[in-house]
């Protein structure tokens, strides 16, 4: 009988686990994770993780490599310019450690390593937000070996990628989901100061939330009082859909997880894969149910499927943190002086020391298992499914309980116990014994990786009464005890009638041991380059004549609108560059335009075209032919993902790169400029100090570009897949002209809009730093850039005006409009 087709093609993808600290590291080994990922101190995407220390870091690569186990270092966050010498010390001091791979989101550091390091892989972090086939192509340039694809991708785009680029692709196939596209929320960072990118997210998603259509709540059709507050993604039941694509690396997300649920985890994905890959076929739903309940045990917020196998919304509304799988719904509550007790049926077993989440009529509320009593009265220490009993709960806690209450098992004793108890994989090791008279002992290891010999002092004897015997060699060469291995086979060759003592034996195998880890060990080893590295200047772009004329000393004021009336509005008040949506392009070409367009024209007012933010594949193709159009009209882009910037290098289109790409540092504006860039935007994380950092070092480099920073308009929070006002558009609540927002408790407001199926979020607050233009332009940058595309007419007049005078040092008076919030963003403090 042939084997299923899938079992020929299949190949068993990666299975890489989260490591918060060194017992998930632990644990992901105990889960059979082939690769872990971690980070170290403060320069990656979890802050609040305990982390690795460069002092413990070599400790845990060799403890992951004794099993076979690689070790990614997670260096996914923008870099500040004074920040870059650590990092590239962390990176070296890694590299000599033997990391297996760096995981990055800074494209300056990554064109830096790959120079420095050409043997060190690097991924590109998800939260550089690449999801078309062009963004990987750019990708492929610089030297990078994996990409980690967007959440947003569907099975379909992810194969489409795939099998049309030459990269590793990892995707994310469990864990805690973002609401916006990974690298492109600012949420946290305006609201509290704590930046998602830089590793610090407050998670303003898992708040409560209203939302407002022309001004009437809508919160309902929602249906619950978490919006934005996603799931957790669990793809254990598309397996074999997501094998297919071609995708070599699943990756777990967890880092602040406990190491119970890096078991868990690990192992699920683990057995998942590979009975897809032996049968063709996705995992039997009682298999599938068991699996995701022990998972639910140990976190779950409600589970999705995910955009990657095709869910439309991704949110679980009802409840943001974790709470468990259901165990019954309370019948009747009795209370006494300290405790309560509350009467369900059993929908699960339960043990008592559990924890449980009662969902209140206020909030879900948690409490441990006291005690378990039957009807009979007797009290017992475990209850199973089918069940009716009375669980004792804090007194606390039941004062908010009413009957129907749902009641969810959060922590399960025996699960943790059990998956504690789990020892870490271990590796299967031939042992070669030779053991021949007048002939040292002779041991020969093999692991997969590597064969060592070790040759013994002692020379075999004659035995003189008792013989030692084949059983009894083989009985102590097989005690390899705490070691990361055991013997998959021993082959004894001996002569008959010797004598080892048991000592020799013990003393050569465990010799014979440590020398294979060694090996292992110092095979991933490298030498030091750090002294190589001092010199970290930006300077790497190639000046020509034609280029270094473009740059202007002139401070430049430019403004970004919505649609052409703006354009010509904000032309005509004082702005020498202004940002237009690429949608507009055929409107503003139109024959009643002609000599509006004209008239700035002759003003020397740049017209620079916005590509959109998102552009997967489908809409990349549509996109294609207008940058030809505006070529042939000698316009510029602007451009916010690698997808766009790949397509304006592919058609030598000088562009603007956006402040979507997050840029920190001189190195990363030195790889835009290299890359076409005639304009780079730095990031709004970034204070007047750290943008000064930035122009000083570029300065020495005579860049022909200029660096701009947005200084004024509603910041955007975050962009997602995910159809927020879907709901009040399908009951024809939500026109073209309607205002949305969402509303937090306490009443800040954030204009909500809805473009085709995604959703935009804007900031409660407006920056507003007319009033310090004289700071701003003396950090060295050569554009303040104005966002008014939430403005319409006189607004767009009077705020252009009002910094076009700021610029030319003339007296402007404070604008504020009715309801707004102003900010200073965090040109005064930074993240």
């Amino acid at each position: 009988m042939s084997a299923p087709a899938i079992e020929k093609k299949c190949r068993i993808p990666e299975i890489l686990a989260p490591a918060g600290d060194i017992e998930a590291l632990k644990a992901a080994i105990k889960g059979g994770a082939d690769a872990i990922y971690l980070g170290v101190g403060e320069f990656n995407a979890r802050q609040g993780a305990t982390n690795f220390t460069l002092e413990n870091l070599e400790e845990s690569i060799d403890l992951a490599h004794s099993y076979n186990v690689l070790v990614f270092l997670a260096l996914n966050i923008p870099v500040k310019e004074h920040e870059l010498p650590l990092v590239f010390e962390i990176v070296d001091r890694s590299y000599v450690m033997g990391i297996d791979a760096v995981i990055i989101e800074d494209l300056g550091l990554v064109d830096i390593l790959h120079h420095r390091y050409p043997d060190l892989p690097l991924h590109i972090s998800t939260q550089v937000t690449v999801h078309n086939t062009a963004g990987v192509h750019f990708l492929e340039q610089m030297g990078v070996s994996r990409v980690i694809l967007s959440r947003e991708l569907t099975t379909n785009e992810l194969k489409h990628i795939i099998e049309n680029t030459d990269l590793s692709a990892e995707i994310f196939v469990h864990g805690a989901l973002c609401y916006s596209y990974s690298g492109r929320c600012l949420f946290s960072s305006f609201i509290t100061d704590r930046s998602a990118n830089r590793g610090a997210c407050a998670q303003p998603c898992r708040r409560r939330y209203r939302v407002f259509v022309d001004g009437r709540d809508v919160s309902n059709l929602i249906g619950g009082l978490y919006p934005i507050s996603c799931a957790e993604l669990c793809t254990l039941g598309g397996i074999k859909e997501i094998l297919n694509t071609g995708v070599e690396s699943l990756k777990i997300e967890g880092r602040m997880k406990k190491p119970e649920y890096v078991t868990a985890s690990s192992r699920a994905y683990k057995t998942a894969v590979e009975k897809v890959c032996a049968s063709g076929k996705n995992l039997e739903e009682t298999e599938l149910l068991a699996m995701k309940k022990e998972l639910a045990k140990l976190f779950y917020r409600g589970f999705t499927d995910g955009f990657v196998l095709g869910a439309d919304d991704v949110t679980h509304a009802k409840y943001s943190s974790n709470y468990g799988v259901l165990l019954g719904k309370v019948k009747e509550i009795r209370y006494g002086e300290h405790i309560a007790g509350i009467k369900m049926l059993l929908e699960d077993n339960v043990h008592v020391n559990d924890g449980v989440s009662i969902n209140t009529n206020t909030k879900m509320l948690g409490s441990k298992v006291n005690a378990i009593e039957l009807l009979n009265r007797n009290k017992v220490e475990r209850a199973e499914k089918g069940t009716t009993v009375i669980l004792q709960i804090s007194s606390k806690t039941a004062k908010a309980v009413r009957t129907g209450d749902e009641v969810y098992l959060s922590t399960d004793i025996e699960l943790l116990d059990d998956l504690q108890k789990l020892e870490m994989i271990k590796l299967p090791v031939v042992i070669h014994v030779r053991a021949f008279k007048d002939q040292p002992l002779s041991l020969k290891v093999t692991e997969n990786r590597c064969t060592v010999e070790y040759i013994d002092e002692y020379l075999i004897q004659e035995a003189k009464s008792a013989p030692t015997t084949q059983d009894q060699i083989r009985k102590a060469i097989d005690k390899l005890g705490d070691t990361p291995y055991y013997a998959g086979s021993i082959v004894i060759e001996a002569d008959n009638g010797i004598f080892i003592p048991v000592g020799v034996l013990t003393s050569a195998r465990r010799s014979a041991l440590e020398k294979l880890r060694h090996n292992v060990l110092q095979s991933s080893k490298r030498t030091s380059t750090f002294s190589q590295i001092s010199d970290t200047s930006s300077c790497t772009y190639n000046l020509s004549t034609e280029s270094s004329e473009q740059k202007n000393e002139k401070k430049l004021l430019s403004v970004e609108v919505c649609d052409v009336g703006s354009l010509f509005l904000a032309a005509r008040n004082g702005a020498d560059i202004v940002y237009l949506p690429i949608d507009c392009f055929e409107e503003l070409f139109q024959e009643n335009n002609s000599e509006a367009l004209q008239e700035i024209k002759t003003k020397g007012v740049e017209v620079v075209f916005i590509t959109p933010q998102i552009t997967h594949d489908h809409e990349m193709e549509v996109l294609k032919p207008l940058f030809t159009a505006v070529k042939n009209v000698g316009y510029k882009l602007a451009c916010s993902n690698l997808g766009t910037v790949q397509l304006a290098m592919e058609l030598n289109m000088p562009f603007t790169a956006q402040k979507e790409f997050n840029i920190f540092n001189s190195h990363t504006v030195s790889c835009f400029y290299t890359c076409g860039a005639y304009r780079v935007t730095l990031s709004s994380e970034l204070n007047l100090e750290e943008i000064e950092n930035v122009c000083k070092a570029l300065e020495t480099c005579k860049y022909p570009g200029q660096l701009e920073i947005l200084v004024h308009g509603r910041e955007l929070m975050l962009i997602t897949n995910n159809d927020l006002l879907g709901p009040a558009a399908a009951r024809k609540l939500l026109g073209e002209d309607s205002e949305a927002y969402l509303e937090d408790q306490q009443g800040n407001e954030f204009p909500v809009k809805r473009i085709g199926n995604r959703t935009l979020i804007y900031d409660s607050n407006v920056l507003n730093m007319v009033e310090h233009v004289g700071q701003l332009l003396s950090s060295g940058v050569h554009v303040l850039r104005l966002d008014l595309s939430l403005y319409k007419g006189k607004a767009i007049r009077d705020i252009t005006r009002n910094y076009r005078l700021a610029l030319d040092k003339k007296r402007v008076k404070p604008i504020f409009y009715k309801g707004e919030m102003v900010s200073s963003g965090h040109f005064f403090k930074g993240v």
